[in-house]
């Protein structure tokens, strides 16, 4: 039997901690009159200037200070924003975007077609910018008139009007006016809202834009706090110094919930836990010894009786919420018999296996790895447990460095799997290491595919070849919880995203 264990803190302790969310000097109250929502992050932004940074804490900021020229909707559908309307060509190649009148940015300056081309040029010409890696495809950019402009891709890309929702547009003038460094601090921007001040690593607050072309935000103030350690974040909702927690571990649900004034929130979200597995080396190089693998885990047990029910077991890495995913193909059935017998004829000698993963990227990863690595050992593999911190695990993932079994989590923010495939699959640009030129095949295949339920079935196809062929042990989706203030209005997304324009406050 595979025991569980969790740690749990005291509700009178989390006060010890509650001093990193107080709020800096001048941030402690809204302004006389007006409305504001305080929310936290794990950890403050790096740079206020979108072209430079694609972590998941900067998009929540540049997401309501910026504009870009789609969205993703909180449906998972995409959206217009700046572009009004758009149309691809020759087999997804060619895209042609229409630009909606009427944009200011927030120094009053129009938005124009000038400064949207100019923001994507910029950053594919700095290799150095993170976002560059979502604009390889564009081979060109052209200004057709006025209000269009049309991009050209190296290949079929179905996807680019979701690529496009991750860069936001800038203003030349006042960008190379101000610079580099202090666009950086004093952002220009013509989203909802916009930078009132700054004080680094205390709080970011944001005001609304009274003249956002999509009408006036609902509150007046956005106030963001990093507060990194979990009994902070949890004394400071408690105590109504935070309005909005974003993803509450399991184990602080079921307290925070009898909490007056504390409401909480469930929603599926795009996050996935999986493992993988290097197939290059000698040792994991045998199929039947992946599968030994995928049906040595308890997926079902790990969600309802470690997560306390906040996830779904998965057979593919692609979440629920993802287009592309395949509702129909099951996990891997949990038989420690099968996975003995199969490990036996992979012809495992005992040989020590390391597993890494990275210990404070999300819930629970310390407990899931423990829980996982001991279901591998009753199977009869030798797993090494090798925890470390994100910084030290992600260029790992990222140089194709890891040795033999890891744990990952996937987020995909453009809500459509096909950004798995480009992570996970593909020759030549994944991370990594099986490699199928069937898969390969398929994968443009479906890039190049309009009809969504043509592409769905391309997808489930890769699915099931994956499952076969065992590169990855796919784990469970997350079932993310928030905690919202009473009087609060403001729903969690399932993308992850912090978005506050149609957010509201009733005190």
């Amino acid at each position: 039997m595979i025991m569980f264990s969790t740690t749990r803190r005291e509700l009178g302790k989390w006060a010890l901690g509650a001093g990193a969310a107080a709020a800096a000097p001048g941030f402690a109250r809204a302004q006389q009159g007006k409305s504001r929502i305080t929310v936290a992050q794990v950890s403050d932004v790096l740079t206020l200037d979108p072209t430079v940074d694609s972590s998941a804490i900067g998009i929540n900021v540049f997401l309501n200070l910026y504009d870009q020229l789609a969205e993703i909707r909180s449906d998972g559908s995409v959206g217009p924003l700046i572009a009004e309307s758009w149309e691809s060509a020759d087999e997804q190649k060619t895209w042609t975007f229409k630009l909606r009148s009427g944009i200011r940015f927030h120094d009053g300056s129009p938005l124009t077609i000038d400064d949207v081309i100019w923001t994507f040029k910029k950053i594919m010409a700095d290799a150095k910018s993170p976002v560059r890696a979502y604009l390889t495809q564009v081979t060109s950019i052209e200004k057709l008139d006025g209000d269009r402009l049309q991009f050209k891709l190296a290949a079929p890309f179905v996807t680019f009007d979701r690529q496009v929702t991750l860069v936001s547009i800038v203003p030349q003038k006042a960008y190379e006016t101000l610079g580099p460094q202090q666009f950086s601090l004093t952002p220009v921007g013509s989203g909802p809202f916009k930078v009132s001040r700054w004080v680094k690593d205390s709080a970011l607050e944001l005001e609304a834009f009274p003249d956002y072309w999509g009408g006036r935000p609902k509150v007046d103030q956005v106030v963001v706090k990093p507060v990194p350690a979990e009994a902070s974040r949890a004394a400071a909702l408690i105590s109504g110094e935070l309005d909005i927690v974003p993803v509450l571990p399991p184990t602080l649900v079921d307290s925070l919930a009898n909490k007056p004034g504390v409401n909480i929130i469930k929603v599926k979200a795009n996050r996935a836990v999986y493992g993988g597995i290097n197939v290059t080396n000698p040792l994991l190089s045998n199929v039947k010894l992946r599968q030994a693998i995928n049906h040595a885990i308890d997926r079902d047990a790990i969600v309802t009786r470690l997560l306390r029910g906040a996830g779904i077991p998965l057979g593919q890495i692609a979440a629920p919420v993802l287009f592309g995913h395949d509702p129909d193909l099951k996990p891997p059935a949990y038989d420690v018999a099968l996975a003995k017998k199969l490990l036996e004829e992979s012809g495992y000698k005992g040989e020590p296996i390391p597993f890494q993963y990275p210990n404070n990227r999300w819930a629970f990863a310390d407990q899931v790895a423990q829980a996982v690595g001991n279901y591998l050992k009753v199977a009869g593999l030798n797993v090494q447990l090798q925890p470390m911190e994100f910084s030290a695990f992600f260029p790992l993932w990222v140089g194709d460095k890891l040795p033999a079994l890891y744990m990952f989590s996937l987020g995909i923010t453009i809500m459509d799997a096909d950004l798995i495939l480009n992570l996970e699959y593909e020759s030549g640009v994944s991370h990594g290491y099986w490699r199928s030129a069937e898969v390969d095949a398929l994968a443009k295949q479906q890039r190049a595919e309009k009809d969504p339920a043509k592409r769905k079935e391309i997808m489930s196809r890769i699915w099931k070849l994956s499952q076969e062929a065992a590169p990855y042990f796919p784990l469970y989706s997350e079932v993310q919880a928030y905690g919202v203030r009473d009087g609060v209005n403001w729903t969690p997304r399932a993308d992850e995203r912090l978005k506050f324009k149609d957010a509201s406050v009733k005190r």
